[in-house]
């Protein structure tokens, strides 16, 4: 499944922090434009909409709230994270107040921000054939923040893999046409990195055994508890966030030793090995 990128412009008139911070992004697979005051900041809005605006408060001529509040009246859809070393409690509920989407300050773990910018865009696609259910589940996500699409059935649900970015599918076994054990074995050799949850009424220990074999995050039973569905779309980002971050680390390395920098090759990928070992999924209720 290939991912689009997240287009962010950090907002920021620390020209150092602002440079670095792009480039460490750019590592993790974001794509990462820069403003250094909050005029450019407006401009680059009008010419090339970015997802998400990471927007520092205190900067020369138009400050970080002034910038918010413009840029949320004339594109209101607009993601906006607050980056600051120096904001107040009152900026804070202000910011809030304007629609930012998180706070943050400086000086900021890098992971913490990527989650941040993140943030309501973890893509799940609900495969059912019962409307009613899965257009109820669908509004019940949209207010916990996850962002999800619908698939009637499993054919359709095939084309929409196809042309989003989902990064987890909540699925069905038993569909009219193509059912769920087949969409999921084609889903795992296509896409082996997705999530799935499989989330049925009438599955049986056989399907169940089948699916625990193709690797699913979660075998549930209808009606959906919709907190521990909630709580495995997190395990699910919590995958997905770690492997992005072992990527990262083999990157880096690989530059280091380029570089000749061999200690420090060394080094990160013990880190990585550390981080690997400490991991562990919680099992939860049917979780595998």
């Amino acid at each position: 499944m290939k991912r689009k990128k997240l287009k962010v412009l950090l907002v920021d008139d620390e020209k150092e922090f602002v440079d670095s911070l792009s480039e460490r992004l750019k590592l993790r697979n974001l794509k990462a434009d820069i403003a250094y005051d909050g005029e450019q900041a407006l401009d680059a809005i009008k010419a090339d909409m970015p997802d998400v605006m990471v927007l520092d408060l205190r900067m020369p001529g138009i400050d970080g709230i002034e910038v918010l509040r413009r840029a949320k009246r004339s594109h209101p859809e607009l993601q906006v994270v607050i980056l600051s070393g120096h904001g107040s409690d009152k900026e804070e509920k202000e910011a809030k107040a304007l629609g930012a989407l998180a706070y943050l300050r400086k000086p900021i773990d890098i992971d913490q921000l990527v989650g941040a910018l993140h943030r309501e865009r973890l893509k799940v696609l609900l495969v059912d054939d019962e409307r009613e259910f899965v257009d109820s589940l669908s509004e019940r996500l949209e207010l916990r923040n996850i962002d999800p699409d619908i698939a009637y059935s499993g054919e359709e649900a095939l084309q929409t893999i196809q042309t989003g970015n989902h990064d987890l599918m909540v699925l069905d076994l038993r569909m009219p046409g193509i059912d769920g054990i087949e969409v999921l074995r084609r889903v795992r050799k296509k896409h082996p990195e997705m999530q799935v949850v499989i989330l049925t009424g009438h599955g049986s220990d056989r399907e169940e055994r089948e699916a625990k074999k193709l690797g699913v995050l979660a075998y549930l039973k209808k009606p959906a508890d919709i907190d521990q569905l909630t709580e495995l779309m997190g395990t699910a980002w919590q995958r997905l966030k770690q492997a992005r971050k072992s990527i990262d680390s083999v990157i880096m390395a690989a530059a280091f030793a380029q570089a000749g920098e061999r200690d420090m090759a060394r080094e990160t990928m013990d880190e990585l090995m550390r981080d690997l070992g400490d991991g562990s999924d919680t099992k939860n209720g049917r979780t595998v």
